[in-house]
């Protein structure tokens, strides 16, 4: 008897372990979604509960686009950064902007580098609003906009670099060359730092008592770091993409995209936990955790041919729960960092550009928005305010200012649905690379709207030209095109339509 009671204890033990609480942090704004993935420990959970449908409130017209944020700030501001830059034709914007929570413009900030913040965005208990640009500046502004100060870093500060803070309120951002840079609250340095080959497009997540920074090496290995920028331990695994997850225990998760393939639970002394193959895991996202400890992420599923892009979820001892496949035609792909709800609920989007959708907790599809009208993507997170709104900041696949609709409020309400008929389509049009990620030939097709001159050029992520696929004369119509990137190594790349006054383009993945 006494021993059946002991069992019983300590499986009521696990599973009450499993439980997940908000970590305090008084460096912090105490707002509904004060930074990208939602607090220092990257949970991605919010304590609200999400929309339930796909009902769009309103939109703003954010004419370059948007890429890094909303986050939410007090009295519910919505604070964001542009999108367009594209070097290869010299166009750029660098606007930081501040909407309040109705849609209505409150104000902007001009960086005045030609570079856009594209970075992840922080807000701290002073209101002061953190974000880096690609013109290799952190910038701090007070909450009407105006700048408090800014510090030059030694190279840009790359696409969603998410900032992080610490209890002292000290600021953590890495920049394109890898480095970790720790900055006080007034705009000097406490030091920068880097090992092996760097961070490059990582970002630092803090231990729940904020006196360990966890940071993925460039190529392979976490890294666990103290305060003052020294080596704690390393944990050798292979390349962690972007960052980890760390929950109310202190237990990290992340999943490597080369070398293993695992998704990985490790203690906070760097011990392995618990590791996990069952399908192919994926890292161009971040894990979200929600209030029971269950883990979500990306991965690819390999049940069969096509390989499709999947959602998988796993208990917090490392227990296989289900997995969401996307298998629609469109052939989805999700890079950005992955959100929950106070219930459990997913909420991720196309980063190339179809659609949005929310996944319930137990694995089936809760709704799915279109995005495909505005040729739209989604390269951040949403942010869910206190009242179920979900924010998103999305922003086209081409490269074209006057976008619209890039600013969008989701909420449950019966009084205002989604108006088909006002639903646009561009008369020119450039289709997802299929398949996607690919090895090494795909299929790229497009769409010309009126005879003329038709370019279509792949690029590499730097903007150096690979290959012209077209070069010639188009009638009006649709037309298929394919690229074989056998003599390429394994990669991002970018292939861009220009037709006429047009300039469509898209990203596509070569896995060798």
């Amino acid at each position: 008897m006494i021993k059946k009671i002991m069992i019983i204890l300590l499986l009521t033990t696990l599973n009450y372990a499993q439980q997940q609480t908000d970590i305090p942090w008084p460096t912090l704004a105490n707002t509904d979604w004060p930074m990208i993935k939602h607090d220092p420990q990257f949970t991605g959970r919010s304590p609200y509960k999400g929309p339930q449908t796909p009902t769009i409130i309103w939109t703003r017209d954010l004419e370059d686009g948007i890429f890094s944020g909303p986050v939410i700030g007090d009295e519910g501001y919505l604070y964001f950064g542009t999108y367009y830059d594209y070097p290869v034709i010299q166009a750029f914007s660098d606007y930081f902007y501040c909407y309040d929570s109705a849609g209505n413009y409150v104000w902007e900030y001009n960086l005045g580098r030609n570079r856009p913040p594209q970075s992840g965005i922080l807000i701290d208990s002073s209101n002061t609003i953190y974000f880096g640009s690609l013109d290799k500046y952190l910038y701090a502004l007070n909450s009407d906009g105006t700048l408090k100060w800014q510090f030059e870093t030694s190279a840009s500060i790359v696409e969603l670099a998410i900032p992080n803070i610490d209890l002292q309120g000290n600021v953590y951002i890495t920049n394109g060359l890898g480095r970790l840079y720790s900055i006080k609250p007034n705009g000097t340095l406490n030091w920068d730092t880097t090992y092996e080959n760097g961070f490059f497009q990582r970002s630092p997540v803090f231990s729940p008592d904020g006196n360990t920074i966890y940071i993925a090496g460039r190529d392979s290995n976490l890294f666990a770091l103290n305060l003052d920028g020294s080596l704690k331990w390393k944990f050798s695994c292979g390349n962690i993409i972007k960052a980890p997850v760390v929950d109310t225990y202190g237990n990290i998760f992340f999943s490597t995209l080369s070398g293993d393939y695992y998704f990985y639970s490790i203690f906070s002394s760097g011990q392995l936990r618990w590791k996990k193959n069952d399908i192919y895991f994926t890292t161009r996202t971040v894990p979200t955790i929600d209030k029971e400890g269950n883990i979500y992420t990306m991965a690819i599923d390999t049940a069969c041919c096509p390989y499709y892009p999947a959602v998988a979820s796993f208990t917090n001892t490392g227990g296989f729960r289900w997995k969401y496949i996307f298998n629609d035609e469109e052939s989805d792909d999700f890079w950005q960092p992955l959100i929950c709800d106070s219930e459990g609920t997913v909420y991720v989007g196309s980063t190339f550009g179809y659609n949005y959708y929310a996944i319930s907790s137990d694995g089936t599809l809760k709704w799915k928005l279109p995005l495909e009208f505005n040729n739209q993507q989604v390269d951040n997170t949403g942010a869910i305010s206190k009242d179920g709104t979900l924010y998103l900041g999305v922003h086209n696949t081409s490269l074209v200012t006057n976008q619209a609709k890039t600013l969008i409020a989701i909420k449950d309400t019966s009084a205002v649905s989604v108006d088909e008929n006002n639903i646009t389509i561009n008369e020119y049009s450039l289709s997802q690379n299929y398949p996607n990620p690919f090895n090494p030939t795909t299929t790229i097709n497009y769409t010309v709207k009126e005879n003329g001159l038709v370019q279509l050029k792949v690029y590499d992520i730097l903007g150096n030209e690979v290959t012209v696929l077209v070069h010639e004369e188009k009638q009006q119509g649709s037309y298929s095109v394919t690229f074989n990137g056998s003599n390429l190594s394994s990669g991002v790349y970018i292939y861009t339509l220009r037709a006429n006054k047009y300039i469509l383009n898209r990203k596509m993945v070569l896995m060798q």
